[in-house]
């Protein structure tokens, strides 16, 4: 059984040309560095109903589909790129690339969207300093290659 334990997130301020994976390795990746956790990025289909008076069945069919907003969460490090490039990006009105690196180091998800919704940890006895964000994505996942240079 596999884990999530050295699963990476490097994000880009450039957006792909293509989208697909000669467009997303053509970007300069920058690691953010303490992540915590890493929310499930997805793309899921509405559903759209369908009756038929004469059956008396329904059918679903897909319909359009839409980024679900997926929580970052990391502990802060001081000066840490990564994290400064994720609070530029909340604060812009554009898109960004993020991929995440699957715990084999060679293998990623490529994603577009937009960073929205910053919020800082509570400040508690029980809590440390570090943030979170939502990530919504705009296009499908392109999965293949890890591209971390």
């Amino acid at each position: 059984m596999a884990t999530s334990i050295k699963k990476k997130l490097y994000v880009s301020a450039t957006i792909p040309a293509t989208q697909n994976l000669a467009g997303y390795s053509a970007l300069s990746w920058t690691q953010v560095k303490g992540m915590v956790s890493i929310g499930s990025v997805g793309f899921p289909h509405e559903t759209i109903p369908v009756p038929d008076l004469e059956t008396g069945i329904t059918k679903t069919f897909k319909g359009a589909r839409a980024g679900s907003g997926a929580q970052l969460a990391w502990r802060k490090i001081a000066a840490d790129a990564g994290q400064t490039a994720l609070v530029a990006a909340n604060e812009g009105e554009t898109e960004v690339a993020i991929q995440i690196v699957n715990p084999d180091g060679t293998t990623a998800e490529f994603w577009t969207g937009i960073i929205h919704s910053l919020t800082s940890n509570e400040a508690s006895t029980t809590s440390y300093e570090g943030s979170t964000c939502t990530f919504v994505p705009n296009y499908a996942v392109v999965t293949g290659a890890a591209d971390v240079s």
